[in-house]
């Protein structure tokens, strides 16, 4: 599928979140057949229609949970669950506390945002020039990355996250992986503690996952701190969309566990010696 094609599958999605979105109905809508709409779509995006699907309408719910006070079973049925048991199961095992619970003592915050991007960022996943690494960063470059990358971070107000990006310039390392293309369209960044070597943030493009961008990030971020650790999921975190996978992949190890905005994280360390960047 052309990224095109792909952008108009996400816009169909979108508009009909309360609707029938199983894989054979989008497909016919689309004109493929569900294997190769299930298979090209998880290879552009990292998750597949139905993970997608399920994210969104769980984010769009919690906004409702958060903006209203209508019934969670009328919020349940209007975004696509069959009842209130599914819909708690899947909303406490995305956000991690019931939508009752969630609705009494937590912030919004999105799971997933749509996949609605700029002409100029659907070719991320097809970049051919590799991707070169900067040092040039800012709030303007970044605010989108965090967004388009959201199921990365442990929760998301905008207002106060674009604050506490523009305090960590001054303090901290900022790397950014763009792409050597046309346009330098940012991929991937992370913003280190230099005193600690800990990544602090971490985000990378969902449409540059499959691609070298983390990798030459990290592998850069390494010359200058040679133990580079993060902060994650748990392992079994049915959250997680494959990070901590990935981050395993890249050579970082389990370390102890953490509880950060109220949630239950872990913290990875990558070591100079040994690891497969």
């Amino acid at each position: 599928m052309r990224s095109t094609e792909h952008a108009a599958t996400v816009d169909f999605v979108e508009r009909s979140l309360h609707a029938d979105l199983r894989l054979e109905h989008v497909a016919a809508h689309v004109g493929y057949s569900p294997y190769h709409l299930h298979r090209s779509f998880r290879r552009a995006f990292g998750l597949t229609l139905h993970t997608y699907v399920r994210r969104r309408r769980l984010t769009e719910a919690a906004r409702a949970l958060v903006d209203t006070s209508d019934p969670v079973l009328d919020i349940a049925l209007r975004h696509g669950f069959r009842g209130q048991q599914s819909f708690t199961s899947a909303f406490s095992a995305g956000y991690g506390v019931p939508p009752a619970t969630w609705r009494r003592t937590r912030p919004f915050f999105p799971l997933l945002l749509p996949y609605r991007f700029p002409a100029s960022e659907w070719e991320l996943g097809r970049a051919t020039g590799g991707f070169g690494i900067t040092d040039r960063a800012s709030v303007d470059l970044l605010l989108p990355l965090s967004l388009a990358a959201v199921d990365m971070l442990p929760t998301l107000d905008v207002d106060q996250h674009a604050a506490d990006l523009s305090t960590r310039f001054d303090s901290h390392q900022v790397l950014v992986a763009r792409d050597e293309g046309p346009g330098g369209r940012g991929a991937a960044a992370v913003i280190i503690d230099p005193a600690t070597g800990h990544i602090d943030y971490l985000a990378v493009h969902p449409l540059a996952r499959a691609t070298s961008a983390l990798p030459s990030l990290l592998h850069t971020a390494r010359a200058h701190h040679p133990r580079l650790s993060v902060t994650t999921f748990r392992e079994g975190d049915k959250a997680d969309l494959g990070h901590r996978r990935t981050l395993a992949a890249l050579g970082f190890r389990p370390g102890r566990l953490r509880v950060e905005f109220g949630y239950p994280t872990q913290l990875l360390r990558l070591d100079a010696s040994g690891a497969p960047l």
